[in-house]
């Protein structure tokens, strides 16, 4: 028989908004550079949407700024990986709709604070800090740490923290053919909800890699930032190492 599904406005919410944190996490977490400019686009129009500046602090701290494409700065992002490459601390600010997220480490566990718009009330919770959590940039150290398995073709699972929900969700890493366009000789990777559910509303993102250097080169997926709306696209970003 014939199996049909139908979501509810709920659900939909909450498939859109673990989403838009999975997907908006993945920024880097290579320190080996200055600063690294990435130019996102509609995959729908192709027309320039934002851009995301990395800047490096130290070995063990950078920053990213968000820009429309006029160069008006609207977010920024500051991470922490000294106490973890995998599950750095984190704040973010999103000044398009007021969004911000916290996360800290502390007694082996990870605080989270969390508002979603600026008419939203602040959210705060903390989770305990588990074997194959990754939170925020981390997914770039993960990568880099099972390169050799991950391009040999393992799956590997990994629990990802979504600050909104205050709890972890699997997703899936896997070698996957790169997108149309992607530079020749790049290694490609996809990433999938292991959930049937977010399954059906969400397709993997890939990400394409430099195999010499294990740089990021491009994202396909969900946007890393909502836009005035509350709303992520789905954007091509591609990275320039400066």
């Amino acid at each position: 028989m014939k199996r049909s599904f139908v979501f509810f406005p709920q659900q939909r919410f909450f498939i859109a908004a673990l989403c838009a944190f999975f997907f908006s996490s993945f920024c880097l977490a290579d320190t080996s550079f200055s600063k690294i400019v990435g130019s996102a686009y509609s995959v729908k129009t192709g027309a320039l949407l934002y851009r995301e500046t990395h800047e490096k602090l130290s070995d063990e701290a950078y920053n990213v700024e968000y820009s429309e494409p006029d160069g008006r700065v609207f977010g920024h992002k500051k991470l922490d990986f000294s106490q973890s490459k995998m599950t750095p601390s984190f704040s973010q600010v999103n000044e398009r709709n007021g969004e911000k997220i916290g996360v800290t480490q502390s007694g082996g566990k990870l605080n989270i604070v969390y508002q979603e718009n600026r008419a939203a009330k602040e959210e705060k919770a903390s989770v305990k800090l588990a074997a194959g959590m990754i939170v925020d940039a981390g997914f770039d150290a993960f990568i880099k740490q099972y390169w050799d398995a991950l391009e040999a073709g393992k799956n590997m699972d990994i629990e990802y923290l979504v600050p909104s929900k205050q709890t972890t969700f699997s997703f899936r890493f896997s070698k996957a053919s790169c997108v149309e366009g992607t530079a020749d000789g790049a290694q490609c990777f996809a990433l999938t909800p292991v959930s049937w559910l977010v399954k059906l509303a969400v397709d993997p993102i890939v990400v394409a890699y430099d195999p010499a250097d294990k740089r990021l080169l491009r994202f396909t997926g969900r946007a890393n930032i909502c836009d005035e709306q509350g709303k992520y696209q789905t954007v091509d970003i591609q990275y320039h190492y400066m």
